[in-house]
């Protein structure tokens, strides 16, 4: 049935009606279409259908998602369901002992066991809905050689008694543990990935399990030129997991001299440098699996057919196979090779000698102390005598300060300098030596006297000073507030309180202590003066303001005939101007005055 376009705008606007309808309301609109396009209902709702895409449902009712079992309760069923999974992945609690168990313990469950399931697995708390991979980031290379992964994996292949033999599933597991245990020395197949190209490289090793010094054959194997090998050169990163071969002193001391820093991922986390995982796989079943068909002798032999495939398979020369990568940014598929090849000069870096690669794993790093200059000397081992480096404008490194120093194998005799940071982290920078200097030995960098000034780049230690300058001595240049010091004037424009504010504390009340008083020794006692009795008159009369009568002055003569200590003169006179408050004194001879 042809529609036109008015009769298509009478049904969209008739579907936003029906939509808007409450129940029981869609009888009389359909009745009205009917009544206006002589239209059937049956017909009415298929070109509804067809020329709109509007279809008839049920309303939902009100109360949708909503459920009488809490929050809580739901997150807690299926938090024990998800502890309890196994390290396989098997779950060993469901839903029904779990609710019997949380039950017991306060938590109520006012549905079945199949709404139950409903709920959590709506709600995202099921095991099969955990079981399911976190989003991961996507994660490129800047360059070939940029990022290597590496990985190590036990191999199912081992040599016993001059012969090949694979490890079977029904030989090895759990069970028989003793089968491992008589395999002295196992085959370990080392894989590097550049995450650029996507290039593979294996590598097997015997031994009796993960080192040090098998990582650093197999690095020397993979980062060196082979013959008959495209692929060659040292990366700026190498991601690869938490392994003590990959952590060991000596192996890091390696990868600091050649500038590759090492990026590990958490345990568990194997996705991460999934390219080098994906590629196990790859030689895995694209490789080894051949060798159940043709065995090899020894590990020599299992390293040459090794190199051969991954060759093939790196340059899409395996007959009968499409090896080239793909991924989404490409437009069509390329070997990885051809990939490879858009390496530059300046990002291939080669591996030195192997014989100097050893001695960079086990040279031990230095210490300097930063001269008044903001230099340090370093003997390199590509140089016939102390060089001399400038660390000018280097964050964190101050005068006197004592720096780790370790030789880099690229560049003009570079060093790496290490200095602790405030939190206990190391900065890292890498110099070259100062080669400008002028017929005298001077450094071209110096300011010639009379002509021109240089200032040296503020360290971290004058950075902080000009900041407590600014701050104690506001609104001041650098010779302003060295003339302040000078003069010195109050820093802090007198705002400071200093100890004004020690006036305003509130001493608790404590308890007086009585204490013993010291025993002098009376030629150690200070000597009293004594006064005569004429002079001590004379300070009485001044005291009181008035003439003595002649009890008074009989009284005194008798009773300080020998003299008056001038330390009572003062108790005296008090004792005459105020006779009812002062104490009875007693008279010469033992008699009281009355």
């Amino acid at each position: 049935m042809a529609i036109t376009p008015d009769i298509r705008d009478y049904l969209r606007d008739l579907a936003r009606q029906l939509d808007a309808a409450s129940h029981g309301q869609r009888g009389p609109i359909i009745a009205a279409a009917h009544s206006f396009l002589g239209w059937s209902p049956q017909t009415i709702y298929r070109q509804l259908k067809e020329s709109c895409g509007w279809a008839t449902q049920r309303k939902a009712r009100a109360d949708k998602g909503s459920t009488s079992v809490t929050a809580a309760a739901l997150t807690m069923l299926g938090a024990t369901q998800r502890e309890a999974i196994r390290d396989n992945g098997k779950q060993t609690l469901f839903t029904t002992t779990a609710r019997g168990m949380l039950e017991q313990n306060g938590i109520a469950f006012n549905v079945s066991n199949g709404q139950l399931n409903r709920l959590i697995r709506d709600r995202k708390l099921n095991v099969a809905a955990q079981r399911n991979v976190a989003p991961v980031q996507s994660l490129r290379a800047l360059h070939p050689n940029h990022v290597h992964e590496v990985d190590p994996s036990l191999c199912l292949i081992y040599y016993m008694n001059g012969r090949q033999h694979i490890m079977r599933d029904r030989e090895f597991y759990k069970n028989k543990l003793e089968n491992y245990a008589k395999i002295k020395y196992k085959v370990y197949r080392y894989v590097m990935y550049d995450r650029a190209s996507g290039l593979l490289v294996p590598w097997y090793v015997e031994a009796a399990g993960e080192n040090q010094h098998s990582l650093f054959e197999f690095l020397m194997f993979a980062w060196g030129q082979q013959q008959g090998r495209l692929f060659q050169g040292v990366p700026k990163f190498v991601l690869w997991d938490k392994g003590t071969a990959n952590t060991s002193a000596a192996i890091k001391n390696l990868l600091s001299h050649l500038e590759v820093q090492p990026l590990e991922h958490e345990a568990g986390n194997s996705r991460a440098k999934g390219g080098v995982e994906v590629g196990n796989n790859i030689i895995e079943t694209q490789f080894e699996s051949r060798l159940r068909f043709e065995p090899v002798s020894d590990i020599r032999e299992l390293n040459e057919h090794a190199f051969a495939w991954a060759n093939a398979y790196n340059a899409n020369l395996i007959p009968g196979q499409d090896t080239r990568l793909r991924r989404d940014g490409l437009a069509q598929p390329i070997a990885r090779y051809d990939l490879w090849q858009l390496i530059t000069a300046a990002e291939l870096r080669l591996l030195p000698a192997v014989d100097v690669c050893r001695a960079l794993m086990a040279a031990r790093e230095q210490e300097r102390k930063v001269k008044s200059n903001m230099t340090v000397d370093f003997k390199h081992p590509n140089a016939d005598r102390s060089l001399l480096y400038s660390l000018r404008g280097l964050d964190g490194v101050s005068v006197g300060d004592t720096v780790v120093v370790r030789s880099l194998v690229y560049g003009d005799c570079a060093i790496q300098i290490q200095a602790p940071r405030y939190d206990g982290e190391m900065l890292t920078y890498r110099v070259e030596p100062e080669r400008n200097f002028d017929q005298f030995g001077q450094a071209m960098s110096g300011s010639v006297i009379g002509e021109e000034y240089k200032a040296m780049p503020d360290t971290a230690i004058e950075q902080a000073a000009k900041a407590m300058d600014t701050l104690a001595y506001p609104e001041m240049d650098a010779d302003e507030i060295k003339k302040a010091r000078n003069k010195k004037a109050t820093p802090f424009a007198t705002k400071l309180n200093a100890h004004s504010y020690l006036q305003d504390v509130a001493l608790p009340t404590y308890l007086p202590r009585q204490g013993a008083a010291i025993d002098t020794p009376d030629h150690l006692k200070p000597e009293i003066a004594m006064l005569t009795a004429t002079a001590a008159m004379l300070r009485f009369v001044a005291g009181i303001g008035r003439h003595l009568t002649d009890e008074e002055n009989a009284f005194l003569s008798a009773r300080y005939a020998d003299g008056v200590p001038e330390d009572q003169i003062a108790a005296l006179i008090e004792q005459f101007i105020n006779p009812a408050q002062a104490a009875p004194q007693r008279a010469v001879g033992g008699l009281r005055a009355v």
